[in-house]
């Protein structure tokens, strides 16, 4: 009898992974990733003395991005299954403005208004944020109950924010008074103006997935953890792209 019972149990819960067969969750993400650092110079002519100076641009590194996304599955295919994910992920970073001939250091620090606080947190430094729309075509391993490991392919849509840095604010040098002190002071806040006349940058690209999905008996929810490795696309070249971590849940039928 134990043994009949124990065979209906475990067909029950094969069962239910069968019958599996849609799902939306959220997510937490990491991206190993990191936009590295870089110092580039300014020229521009002192209108007093007739002499060129130069204002360096320092752009720290960036840590890994974090962020959250969102996950909808379909699992109707008879050997494979359908993902489409959106993510959202940023890091901050320092960039300094420095005027040897004028002894001025400015750490890029400024205040913004929405909805362009999102890239600032409303008043700190930069954010190098990136938005991803990937589909995926995976492979399940049906070989344990309630859980499904899986493999596969897909394609991935990338924007990316610019970047502070030295080649940014050489766009902002031509509207900017730099030998003023006051408008110096104030350069921040023609970054933002600039920031907001500028193009994200966008592109297609691809994404290897290998990942996990347990889903319980009866209970319409499910867990899951991705992990994925993008290529391609066009995120900014001081931009290295790691392995980005997906870790959630939600409901499932």
């Amino acid at each position: 009898m134990k043994k009949i019972l124990f065979a209906a149990t475990f067909a029950l819960f094969a069962s239910t992974q069968v019958f599996a067969i849609a799902g939306i969750g959220v997510h937490y993400i990491t991206n190993t990733g990191s936009l590295g650092a870089s110092t580039g110079s300014i020229t521009f002519t002192e209108p007093t003395t007739g002499l060129s100076e130069q204002m360096i641009v320092s752009q720290e590194k960036s840590e890994g991005l974090k962020g959250l996304g969102f996950k909808l599955w379909i699992d109707l295919l008879p050997l494979v299954d359908i993902e489409g994910t959106f993510n959202i992920a940023a890091a901050r970073y320092n960039t300094t403005l420095i005027i040897p001939a004028m002894g001025k250091t400015i750490p890029l620090n400024f205040p913004v208004e929405a909805p362009y606080s999102m890239l600032f947190d409303g008043g700190a430094s930069p954010i190098y944020g990136i938005a991803t729309g990937d589909v995926s075509v995976t492979y399940p391993f049906d070989v344990i109950p309630l859980i499904t490991p899986y493999i596969g392919l897909g394609v991935s849509y990338f924007i990316s924010t610019p970047v502070v840095n030295a080649d940014f604010v050489e766009k902002v040098v031509a509207t900017v008074d730099i030998t003023d002190p006051t408008a110096v002071d104030g350069i921040g806040n023609a970054v933002v103006e600039t920031l907001k006349n500028s193009d994200y940058e966008s592109g297609m690209g691809g994404h290897i997935i290998a990942g996990v999905r347990v889903k319980p008996p009866i209970i319409p929810i499910a867990a899951y953890a991705n992990c994925k490795y993008y290529f391609g696309g066009n995120t900014n070249s001081k931009f290295s792209q790691g392995l980005v971590l997906e870790v959630g849940g939600g409901f499932a039928l």
